[in-house]
C-alpha cells in the first residue's frame, strides 16, 4: 500500500483506485507547491511499474518525466515520452508517463497529450502534477482521477522541520513563510523567496525605480540559477567529463548544454513566481501590521522593519492587487521582467496616490 505522509485524502483516493482490479490509467495530482506531489508521482509510478522499494532510488527505463524546457512544456518535451508509452514495457509491468507542471501545457503539446489520455495503450499509465488544476485545458482535468494534495498546516509542518534537526523558532518561521515549500529544501526556492522579500520591503521603503528592482532580483535569479542545478545535469556533466575526447564526448557535451539552458530557463521562470509571491507575502504582512494585527503576521523576522517603515493600508492594498495580477499574467507574458516592471511602476504611481485600472492578464496597460 502507498503511504503519503501527512496527505490522509490522497492516500485514501490512492487506496481505493488500488483496491480494485483495474488501476485507472490517468491520475491527476493536484495540490500546493511542497505538498509531496511530485514525490508521490514518481512512487506510485514505481508501484505500477513493479519495482521493489530497495530499488526506489534508481531511475527506471519504464518511466518517463517531462517537465517544460522553459515558460510551457512544447512538443519536443512530450513526444519521445509518448513514444515510449505506446511501446511495450522494457522490464516492468508497464510503461509510466509523468508530467510535471502539468498546467504548461498549451496548445500543440496540450493537443497531443489528449490522445493518450483518452485511448491509452495498454500497459501504460500517465501522471500528471499541477499546482494549478485551473489552468489546465477542461478536456485534460476531465479525462484523469484526480488526487488531492492538502495544505497540512504550518504546526505540521514546523514538526516535520523540527524532526529535521531545524531549531524551533527558525522552523515555525519558515513554516509560516514558507508553508509546505518549507519541506521540500528546494534551495533556488528559497533563494527567490528570499529576494522576494527584499523586493517587499523595498517596494514598501520607496526610493528605488521599478528598473532597478527588476535588476536586483534577476542578478539574485541568475546566480541561484547558476548554483543550484539539479542531479539530472550533474549526472550529465559528470557523463560528459568521462568521455572527453572520448568517443561520444561531444554528444554527451552538448546534451549537458542543452539540459543546463533548459533548467536555465524553467528556473527563472518558476523564479519570478516566487519572488512575486514573497514580495506580496511582505505587503501583507505590512497591511496587518498597519492594522495592529501582528501576530497574524508570516514573516515575525521583519517585524521591526516593518513596524520602522509603517505602511498606509490603502498603499499596502493596492501593491498586493498589483503583485497577484501580475502574478497571473506571468503564465501568458513572455517578457516576464518588463510584465513586473510594469507593475511595480504603477505601484510607485499609487504610493503618488494615482490609481490605474488593472488590465487583462497578459496584457500592459500603454
Amino acid at each position: 500500500m502507498i503511504h503519503i505522509p501527512d496527505q490522509p485524502l490522497a492516500t485514501k483516493v490512492l487506496a481505493g483506485a488500488f483496491a480494485h482490479g483495474r488501476v485507472p490509467q490517468q491520475f491527476l495530482f493536484t495540490g500546493p507547491p511542497g505538498t509531496g506531489k511530485r514525490d508521490a508521482a514518481v512512487a506510485v509510478a514505481h508501484h505500477l511499474i513493479g519495482m521493489p522499494d530497495e530499488a526506489a532510488h534508481r531511475a527506471s527505463l519504464d518511466l518517463s518525466i517531462v517537465r517544460a524546457s522553459g515558460a510551457q512544456i512544447l512538443l519536443e518535451d512530450l513526444e519521445d515520452a509518448l513514444r515510449d508509452l505506446a511501446s511495450r514495457p522494457v522490464v516492468g509491468r508497464c510503461r509510466v508517463v509523468i508530467v510535471e507542471g502539468a498546467e504548461r501545457l498549451r496548445d500543440v503539446a496540450g493537443n497531443r497529450i489528449l490522445k493518450p489520455l483518452e485511448e491509452p495503450p495498454a500497459h501504460s499509465h500517465v501522471i500528471l502534477v499541477t499546482d494549478r488544476p485551473e489552468d489546465l485545458l477542461p478536456t485534460i482535468r476531465s479525462r484523469c482521477v484526480p488526487v488531492p494534495f492538502r495544505n497540512p498546516g504550518w504546526r505540521v509542518i514546523a514538526q516535520r522541520l523540527i524532526e529535521r534537526g531545524v531549531d524551533q523558532t527558525r522552523a515555525e518561521a519558515l513554516a509560516r513563510s514558507d508553508g509546505p515549500m518549507a519541506l521540500a529544501g528546494d534551495a533556488f526556492y528559497r533563494s527567490m523567496r528570499e529576494a522576494g522579500a527584499a523586493m517587499g520591503l523595498a517596494i514598501l521603503a520607496g526610493g528605488k525605480s521599478g528598473r532597478q528592482l527588476v535588476d536586483d532580483a534577476q542578478g539574485r535569479m541568475e546566480a541561484a540559477a547558476a548554483q543550484h542545478p539539479s542531479q539530472e545535469l550533474l549526472d550529465l556533466r559528470a557523463t560528459a567529463a568521462e568521455l572527453e575526447g572520448k568517443r561520444g564526448g561531444k554528444t554527451a557535451a552538448k546534451r549537458a548544454e542543452d539540459q543546463e539552458k533548459r533548467e536555465r530557463r524553467r528556473m527563472i521562470s518558476d523564479g519570478w513566481d516566487a519572488v512575486i509571491s514573497g514580495a506580496a507575502g511582505i505587503v501583507a504582512d505590512a497591511l496587518a501590521v498597519s492594522h495592529g494585527a501582528e501576530t497574524s503576521i508570516r514573516n515575525r523576522h521583519f517585524l521591526d522593519q516593518l513596524r520602522t517603515i509603517g505602511a498606509r493600508p490603502e498603499f499596502c492594498e493596492r501593491a498586493i492587487e498589483e503583485l497577484e495580477h501580475t502574478r497571473a499574467e506571468l503564465q501568458l507574458n513572455p517578457t516576464v521582467n518588463v510584465a513586473v516592471q510594469s507593475a511595480l511602476i504603477r505601484i510607485e504611481h499609487a504610493r503618488q496616490g494615482e490609481r490605474h485600472a488593472l488590465t487583462h492578464p497578459g496584457r500592459l496597460p500603454w
